[in-house]
Parts: C-alpha cells; structure tokens; sequence
C-alpha cells in the first residue's frame, strides 16, 4: 500500500483518490476552500442550488458517465435534444443543421455553401496532428474564406479564448468539432442536484475507502525528500510516497521549493480567467442552449440557457441562464465590478430580446474564476507535460495536460485514470 497526497479536491483530484483508494492505497486530498468540486460549485438563490459556472455532458463524454455509473448516479443523468442559435446584429438565427446553414442570410449564399463543404471536410480528417503547428485562425480562414472566418469562426474563438485566440493551434479546434458536431441531434446531459453533488458524491465514496479529504486547508510548500514528498497545509507538515498535484502550473509553481522547482515543465504557460454572470429569469428566454452573439453591441461573448438541459421545475420553474467573458484577468472585461456586469447583464439582455422584461429578471449574480483554460501555444504537443515530473514523486493531472481535448468534466476523469496508470511501477 502507497501514501498519496492529492492537491486540489475538484474532479481530477477526486477521480485520482477514488481510483487509487479502490486499490487499497492510503490517499489525502487537501483542497484549499470550503468545499470539493472545484469550478462545481453552486449558490443558493431563495433555496435553489445553482451551478456558478454553467457544466454540461455530451453523449461523447464516457470516461463521465462511466464515473457517474461507478457512482451509483445513472438513473439522476438526464439527457434533453439541444439547439444552437446564433445572434448577427441582433437578429437571431438557429445554427443546427445544413438547412440552418443554408437559410443563415449573414452570409452570402456562396460562402455558405462553402461552409458547409469544408465543415464536412474536417470532419472526414482523421489525424488533426499536422494541425498543431498551424494557428487556428490561418487555418480557417483558409478553409472557410475571410467572411466566413470574421463572421462565424473568429466570435467562436473568442467566446471561448478571448484575446488570445490568435495563439491556439488548428488541432485544438479539429478535435474539438470532431468531438460535438457530427451533424445529428445535439443532446446534452445533466445531473440532478448539480456538480458540486456530484463532487460530494465521489467523496463520500473516497471516504468511505478509507480517504481522508481534508478542506479548507491550501498546501503551503511541497518539497521532494530523498524518498518520498514533504507536503505543508495548514501549519502541519506531512510525508506522502508519492504527490499528485492538479492545481494550474501558475499555482503549483507559488508553492514548490527548489530544487523542484526547477524541475517543473511549463514554465511560461499562460491561462485565461472567466467572467460569469447568472441570471435567474421567470421566463424562457431563447429556444436555444447556447447563442454565440456576434456585432450587437453585447458587452459578454454568449449567452447559455442551461434550462434546456436542467429542469426548470428543479429551480422552483426559473430559467437559468449565462453570461461570459473569457480572457486576460487584467483586462476590463474581466475586472468590471459585480455590479456593473449585472447592470450590463439585465440592460443588454433586454435589448437583444425584446420579449425579455426588466420584470421577468429576478436576480443576477457575478463569479469569477482566473485559472478556466491555459492557452495552448503553437506545437504544444511537443512540450505537454507528462503525468510525472522526472526525478521526482510528483505527478501532474492538471488541465495544461488535456490538450487537445476541451477542458471540461469528462477531460479532467480521463486524466486521472492517465495519472493513475502512469503511476503503476511506483503503485506495484
């Protein structure tokens, strides 16, 4: 039996500890806040559980559902048929299927038809690794034409990268539309009682393994011994035969000593920070899941109805919706005060849906998370972290591992199980 310490109680370092605690191996997971779950955390509005960050399944997601299964949680995975819209100078537009395209009058007729061959180029590309020296947005614009790029690709991209989507390799954007259009029916999934319940639920099946999970404690220092690694959380020092750490390298880095810190890759990673606003409305607001909002004088870069997937009913029959803003956390769109991204939150809304009353918000809240996605650089294939750190006890399961997947739920399980099998010498 090894002694693991695990840093970070969101769902990488909760699949890590549930999967080597099942082996019969001691684990400590030390989280930093109040609770587990990590970007699953949730707040109470008038006695609803809400999600901060707005989580969603695909049916592509199997290392999840597999999880959640393990879990004894299948029978509260609900699926729901799911639509896209897509919002040009505040008009509306469904985004689905070929006759959607065709119909989308912000292009003109030719480009659309452009667009949908080279759509069904990629997704005919079977090896996007050649990809991951060329920068997304040359790729594109090559494939799709620069109307095409400025009206369609270039919003995407910075719904989800912000400022820096001119930095991302084409092989990220490959692998992410081979993984959620595949031009049937999108369905999406959802849990009942949300991800931080889904996160206590893991946890509770760590403990009762024999985990110890210890919240509310950050780890101070972390140092490699001769055999062995020193863990400092919470004013007690501890030794671990071996660490798994999934915090950001930014942060992994404030705590580490040397000489392992010299030891650690990645040095100059950049991540992006991401301004959330949740709206609590007494009405549907759209048809769609997700709008990707493009020239319209919209201070975020998409709106997201989660009550499409999340039944209404479970939130006393409000519509949940949000907000975003991906970038730099020293940039405006990020630093703006809670209330004025409320403020520009309910006003714009309103505007951009003209159904949508100052009466039928009934609250807005704003959160904030500065670690969302690292920004993968030009062959980053070449220089991805492994899940262990050479000549040390350390191993990684971080998100700067999860390229070219998307940073999501499923990504972060998979990651764990990669941990946890790369850890079988040192285990056996």
């Amino acid at each position: 039996m090894r002694n693991v310490g695990i840093i970070g109680g969101g769902i990488a370092g909760l699949t890590c500890a549930y999967k080597l605690a099942a082996e019969g191996h001691a684990v400590t997971v030390y989280e930093a806040s109040k609770y587990v779950g990590g970007l699953g955390v949730d707040f109470d509005h008038k006695g609803n559980s809400i999600d901060k960050f707005y989580h969603v399944l695909l049916d592509s997601d199997r290392y999840l559902v597999n999880l959640l299964q393990e879990m004894g949680l299948a029978s509260k995975l609900l699926w729901a048929p799911t639509g896209m819209g897509f919002m040009v100078k505040e008009k509306l537009y469904p985004f689905n299927t070929p006759v959607d395209l065709l119909r989308f009058k912000a292009l003109p007729f030719l480009d659309r038809v452009r667009t949908g061959l080279a759509a069904l180029y990629i997704t005919k590309q079977k090896n996007g690794f050649p990809l991951d020296d060329i920068p997304a947005t040359d790729w594109l614009k090559r494939l799709f034409g620069q109307t095409v790029y400025q009206n369609i690709w270039d919003p995407l991209l910075a719904a989800k990268f912000g400022e820096r989507r001119g930095e991302i390799p084409a092989y990220w954007v490959w692998n992410t539309l081979t993984r959620e259009k595949d031009g049937t029916q999108e369905v999406k999934g959802y849990v009942v009682g949300g991800y931080r319940y889904i996160a206590e639920t893991i946890a509770t099946n760590v403990q009762k393994l024999g985990g110890n999970i210890q919240c509310g404690v950050p780890v101070d220092t972390l140092d490699q011994l001769e055999v062995g690694m020193s863990v400092c959380a919470g004013g007690t020092v501890r030794r671990h035969d071996a660490v798994i750490s999934t915090l950001p390298m930014t942060l992994l880095r404030g705590i580490v000593n040397s000489p392992l810190l010299e030891k650690l890759p990645l040095a100059n990673l950049k991540y992006q920070g991401c301004l959330n606003v949740v709206l609590v409305l007494k009405k549907r607001l759209s048809p769609y899941y997700w709008i990707a909002v493009v020239d319209s004088g919209f201070s975020f870069q998409g709106v997201v109805e989660t009550t499409h997937v999340v039944p209404p009913e479970s939130v006393s029959g409000r519509h949940i919706v949000y907000v975003m803003n991906y970038g730099a956390t020293d940039l405006p769109a990020y630093l703006m005060s809670d209330q004025e991204a409320c403020f520009r939150a309910e006003t714009e809304l309103c505007r951009l849906f003209p159904q949508l009353t100052a009466a039928d918000i009934e609250a807005s809240y704003a959160f904030r998370a500065p670690f969302v996605e690292p920004v993968w650089p030009l062959g980053y294939l070449r220089v991805r972290a492994a899940p262990k750190v050479t000549g040390t006890d350390l191993y990684l399961c971080t998100t700067a591992q999860a390229y070219p997947m998307v940073t999501a739920w499923n990504t972060s399980v998979y990651l764990a199980m990669e941990t946890v099998n790369a850890m079988r010498p040192f285990l056996s």
